[in-house]
């Protein structure tokens, strides 16, 4: 029913009537259309002498198909089998020779006779699904004849899987050598354009790989896909001669594909060319609308999307109209190459659209060649326009690069300039650089001298403070108390200076040796946990990786652990909580050392790792804090490979993270 109702439509746009074709029943030198009536027998495979005594049969219009014939009172439907045969005469007026049956696609498996001889089959026609092979192709058939010849053509056709069976289109009978010499003629001039179009395709594409900003070149590409997927399984189908076991679930489906995709396709296409003249929103909804049809394509089988392709049709012919109106518009508002494309365009369309109707039965003495010159003309012509758009961008770069070749000249002659005047500022630099690597030395000697001289005092300072501790009382013995920290602070920030200076020193080697990781991480619990007993605060310690030995400096990782361990207790008030966390994953040990002390600002993140940083947070029990721990810390994970990270919310304590090869 929906397929009558756009046959309807496309009557009334082609202006054509659908009154029947003369039959012709005699072969008189020039080539035979044997369409019109033909003689149907269903639920039969009858021999030619079953036909000479056959009583009871119908008539059917070839081409068209076989559903809505009566046979026995009902419409046949699509699926069944039966023989077609239909009779002409080889005139008394011609020599004996042989011709030669052209028969293109049937649904969906037949074998063909000439009187009592089989020429040859397509698929296996069967009385049921089991016994029945489909396929779809199309072919040529050689008999002899005489003078006078009674030929009988007998098709044994079945069909069970597609929606529409029977003899769908006229076979063609003409002289051997003619037909044969046609078709290499025709298959030579359809390879060539279907090479052109490989080419061309190819071409936009490779483009487009390599400048992904050229979306026309894409979309020119997918109009040669659908174009070819359509000349592939039309007519002669080339794409039985490259791919011959293809089946015929695969050809409907691209045919199928190359209707869903050959309309928005060209829109995409000619948008991106004019972009002004076709809307957007419309374009888009269109390749939405290509999409859904093409999945619906690839996923359903061939008789269920078969239905739904009459639509697709003229669906096709509303984008056509479209697309041609705009390009109209484009070519009045003077864009460039619009009114070349117009006349190809117009052989394109006006070619496809003879190729749905005779798809529909409309037009059945329609060839196919028409359409192949009207898509080969209209591609030319795309990929004139695309070549004359690529010469007119290679003349802008021309002029462009003689533009540049000037403004280098000036350029060059400006950086001589330049680079006369920063020699002799490299000079001056030099002079201040060695003058500043000589300032540097002076001051890590003068930092050495200092330390070295500071650590003895300090050390004799603390030794009498400590002795003078027994003897003192009152504000004494606080004095004494005050003068015995601040010598600790200096002589750790002394020790500290020290060690940084060490690490950072180029020449400094990491001495990687195989130690046991449970009894590192055992050493590191004992002496925190006291430590932490002291203060108040709950040390947690887990070993994710018990009694495995690991390969790193351990010495250098112990110290990167005092330092995390000891700032983590420093900070965290009494009652609080510590968790020490140990884990061995992939060829990395991970560390993860968290607090719930008062944490990091925002400022404070920025400057961490820093040396000499003075932070929001204070130590909870008036510890010392000189602000080099975190930077020893971010020095030794540097030296062995491994990462450092931080999370931290303040007033809700910090978190750092380590990651370290071993």
């Amino acid at each position: 029913m929906i397929t009558r109702i756009v046959t309807v439509i496309f009557l009334l746009l082609a202006n054509l009537s659908s009154q029947a074709f003369e039959d012709t029943v005699a072969f008189k030198g020039e080539s035979l259309r044997l369409d019109g009536e033909w003689r149907l027998v269903m639920g039969a495979f009858l021999t030619h002498n079953d036909i000479n005594n056959l009583s009871n049969s119908v008539s059917i219009d070839v081409p068209s198909t076989w559903n809505e014939t009566s046979w026995n009172g009902e419409k046949i439907g699509p699926y069944g089998y039966g023989t077609y045969f239909k009779t002409f005469i080889y005139s008394e007026d011609l020599e004996a020779t042989s011709l030669s049956i052209e028969v293109p696609e049937v649904s969906l498996a037949y074998r063909l006779s000439v009187n009592d001889m089989v020429l040859g089959q397509v698929g296996t026609p069967g009385i049921d699904k089991e016994s029945s092979s489909p396929k779809v192709d199309y072919q040529i058939f050689e008999f002899n004849v005489i003078p006078g010849d009674t030929v009988t053509l007998v098709f044994h056709i079945s069909n069970y899987q597609n929606r529409s069976g029977g003899l769908w289109y006229a076979p063609i009978v003409d002289y051997s050598s003619k037909m044969n010499r046609d078709f290499e003629l025709n298959k030579s001039i359809k390879l060539i354009i279907l090479g052109c179009i490989l080419i061309g395709a190819l071409f936009q594409l490779s483009i487009f790989l390599l400048r992904r900003t050229e979306r026309f070149c894409i979309y020119f590409f997918l109009v040669c896909a659908s174009l070819t997927m359509m000349l592939l399984t039309r007519g002669d189908m080339p794409i039985m001669d490259l791919f011959p076991n293809t089946s015929w679930v695969t050809v409907k489906k691209v045919l199928y594909l190359s209707i869903a995709l050959i309309g928005p396709a060209n829109a995409l296409f000619l948008r991106e060319i004019f972009r002004k003249y076709y809307h957007k929103r419309i374009v888009d909804a269109m390749a939405v609308i290509a999409i859904i049809a093409s999945l619906f394509i690839l996923i359903v089988p061939p008789r269920i999307s078969y239905p739904f392709i009459p639509f697709l049709h003229a669906y096709n012919m509303l984008i056509g109209t479209y697309l041609f109106i705009s390009l109209i518009r484009a070519a009045l508002g003077g864009k460039f190459g619009a009114k070349f494309l117009i006349i190809g365009y117009l052989a394109a369309f006006i070619s496809i659209f003879l190729d749905v109707l005779s798809s529909q039965y409309i037009i059945p003495d329609y060839s196919l060649s028409i359409t192949h010159f009207g898509i080969a003309f209209y591609l030319i012509q795309l990929m004139l326009l695309l070549s004359s758009r690529y010469l007119f961008a290679m003349k802008g770069k021309e002029e462009l690069s003689n533009h540049l070749k000037k403004v280098n000249k000036e350029l060059e002659e400006m950086v001589e300039r330049r680079t006369k005047a920063l020699r002799e500022n490299a000079v001056i630099i030099e002079t201040k650089n060695a003058e500043l690597e000589k300032a540097m030395k002076e001051k890590d000697h003068l930092m050495a001298v200092v330390a070295h001289d500071l650590k003895a005092p300090l050390s004799s300072i603390l030794g009498i403070s400590q002795l003078m501790e027994s003897d003192l009382k009152g504000q004494s013995a606080e004095f004494n108390e005050m003068i015995k920290k601040v010598t600790i602070d200096g002589r750790s920030m002394i020790e500290n200076l020290t060690e940084l200076k060490v690490y950072e020193q180029d020449n400094y080697e990491v001495n990687a040796t195989l130690f046991s990781l449970s009894d590192f991480f055992e050493q590191k619990k004992i002496a925190f946990e006291q430590i932490a007993e002291k203060k108040g605060i709950t040390f947690n310690s887990i070993l994710n990786a018990e009694k495995k030995k690991v390969c790193s400096d351990g010495n250098v990782l112990g110290r990167i652990l005092d330092n995390l361990l000891s700032n983590a207790l420093k900070f965290t008030p009494k009652g609080g909580e510590v968790n020490f966390t140990v884990e061995l994953s992939k060829k990395k040990l991970l560390i993860t050392v968290e607090d719930n002390g008062p944490g990091f600002t925002e400022k404070d993140k920025d400057k961490v790792f820093q040396k000499f940083q003075r932070l929001s947070a204070r130590p909870t029990a008036g510890e010392s804090s000189a602000g080099l721990g975190l930077s020893i810390v971010k020095t030794l994970v540097n030296l062995l490979g491994g990462t450092i990270e931080l999370e931290s919310e303040h007033g809700k304590g910090s978190s750092f993270m380590l990651s370290i090869p071993v």
